[in-house]
């Protein structure tokens, strides 16, 4: 992801997993002072708005469009998410020297501002799709992916990390979200500060990280018509075999199905998550502002194969969506039309 979102940026190569801003020629440098020059014009509103990102590094966008497009499915939103800026800046290395971008002011900012016109861009796609396939009243959401934001905040200026994402979700023109995968006890205040519609974290993992937030800053963000989305989708063969059966199962001497949460399991993680704030919060607001989500992206789930893992993927994605029908019944939520 870190490569897919920012392409656009002059210089940017991935190679052997990693991302570089190749910056080892006179050449190079001057594309990229070109290119600071066409986000300088967007900026003040002397060039269009937005910024593309070709269809072969976001071919699953268009494959969404075409399938709904093509079909009849009752789906009431559309959520796509995009790399945050603090994340995409603290993954780039520069060449030459190595250096972190992160912690080059000129090179940050092109980052942050590339990040803000994709998201403007991107936002902007999945209202089109949304509005044309399940009406103009149906949620578009983008979130912002974030996973390494607690460990930058341990050695970078969270002013400068906060401003970088305040400008970031100013630019989404439809619900926002941001993403954290470990730690998120660590930034669920900081973030709910900023005002995000969701707060997306493993909740699998950190069960009680509504628990040890803040209540008061909780009970705004909810009476906000704010919300949270509950990773509690196992999301990797390790997560829902376990490391010990994994052998076993790419073997073939244990099926995949014996491990499969049922709907009820699901409801029963996320109320027990929830269970020291019913005396806080109204638990149905919040509940009826939230969304149920895998842990992270399923894009390991290989084992025993990747045929098969797609199947098991699918069968999770059924069992979140019963898991979520269960919970609207339970609190009496009516169902998105």
């Amino acid at each position: 992801m870190i490569y897919q979102f920012h392409n656009v940026i002059p210089g940017l190569l991935l190679k052997k997993g990693a991302t570089f801003l190749d910056l080892t020629s006179v050449e190079k440098a001057r594309e990229l002072q070109r290119f600071k020059g066409e986000l300088k014009l967007k900026s003040m509103h002397l060039a269009p708005s937005g910024m593309a990102v070709e269809r072969r590094f976001i071919e699953g966008l268009h494959v969404l469009k075409e399938a709904l497009e093509e079909t009849n499915l009752d789906v009431w939103g559309v959520k796509g998410e995009l790399t945050g800026p603090i994340t995409e800046a603290y993954s780039v290395t520069i060449l030459p020297g190595r250096k972190k971008a992160i912690y080059d002011e000129e090179i940050f900012d092109i980052i942050l501002k590339t990040t803000c016109e994709v998201a403007s861009w991107l936002s902007s796609e999945i209202m089109k799709i949304t509005r044309r396939t399940a009406g103009k009243d149906a949620l578009a959401i983008l979130f912002i992916d974030e996973p390494l934001l607690p460990l930058v905040l341990k050695e970078y200026e969270f002013e400068k990390v906060n401003e970088a994402l305040k400008r970031t979700l100013a630019r989404i023109k439809c619900r926002k979200g941001v993403h954290v995968c470990d730690e998120p006890v660590a930034v669920i205040d900081m973030l709910i500060d900023l005002e995000v519609d969701y707060f997306s974290f493993d909740m699998l993992k950190y069960p009680k990280t509504l628990e040890m937030a803040d209540k008061s800053k909780i009970r705004e963000h909810v009476e906000n018509g704010r919300g949270f989305a509950f990773g509690v989708m196992p999301n990797t063969p390790e997560a829902l075999f376990g490391e010990d059966a994994i052998y076993n199962v790419q073997k073939g001497m244990l099926t995949p199905e014996e491990f499969l949460p049922s709907p009820q399991e699901i409801v029963e993680k996320i109320e027990l998550g929830l269970k020291k704030m019913m005396e806080k919060v109204d638990v149905k607001s919040l509940i009826e502002n939230s969304l149920i989500t895998p842990q992270c992206g399923f894009k390991s789930f290989t084992i025993p194969s990747p045929e098969k893992g797609e199947q098991i993927v699918r069968q999770l994605l059924g069992i979140q969506e019963e898991a979520a029908k269960k919970i609207r019944e339970k609190y009496q939520i009516s169902t998105p039309s």
